[in-house]
């Protein structure tokens, strides 16, 4: 039998799943850590100085992950580098720091990020920028990842509607 283990003492609170992808496992911490690591060896490729408790999504080159403080970023999966880092709103009242919004996702699919929030928003983003580009009105709040089965996309609000997305 045997046995790799690795010293993962940097990630605290890990609440996102880990995902693995062609010899390297993403996880991100909620205790201010992400990191890359490889598969077999279970060494430390790279770390970045990230909150979050939202699942990474891994799409070729690029890993994408969303933090605790409204952040959408881009990560290149071989160095950690940060390719854009879009703010996402934070507060309903950004000013008084007043009634704060929750992001969860991202998810890539149809060649866009998805992102829903405690808005009941659903945000579409460009994954070559982390630009914008529209938002769908759901109705009520979400508090889980939209999810993708074949060339649908759904998403659970805090109702308990699935809407779906082609």
């Amino acid at each position: 039998r045997t046995s790799i283990s690795t010293e993962v003492g940097s990630l605290t609170d890990v609440d996102a799943d880990p995902i693995i992808d062609r010899g390297r496992v993403f996880a991100l911490g909620q205790g201010g850590r992400m990191a890359a690591y490889d598969l077999v060896t279970g060494q430390r490729i790279w770390e970045l100085n990230l909150a979050g408790i939202s699942t990474p999504a891994v799409a070729g080159d690029w890993v994408f992950t969303l933090t605790d403080d409204a952040q959408l970023l881009a990560i290149a999966r071989s160095s950690g580098k940060v390719r854009w880092l879009t703010q996402l709103m934070r507060y309903e009242n950004e000013k008084k720091r007043k009634d704060p919004v929750f992001w969860v996702g991202p998810v890539l699919a149809g060649n866009r990020l998805w992102v829903a929030n405690s808005r009941g928003e659903l945000a579409f983003a460009d994954p070559a920028s982390g630009v914008v580009t529209e938002f769908a009105e759901l109705g009520a709040s979400v508090s889980l990842a939209p999810v993708v089965a074949g060339q649908t996309l759904y998403v659970l609000d805090d109702s308990g509607r699935i809407t779906a997305f082609r």
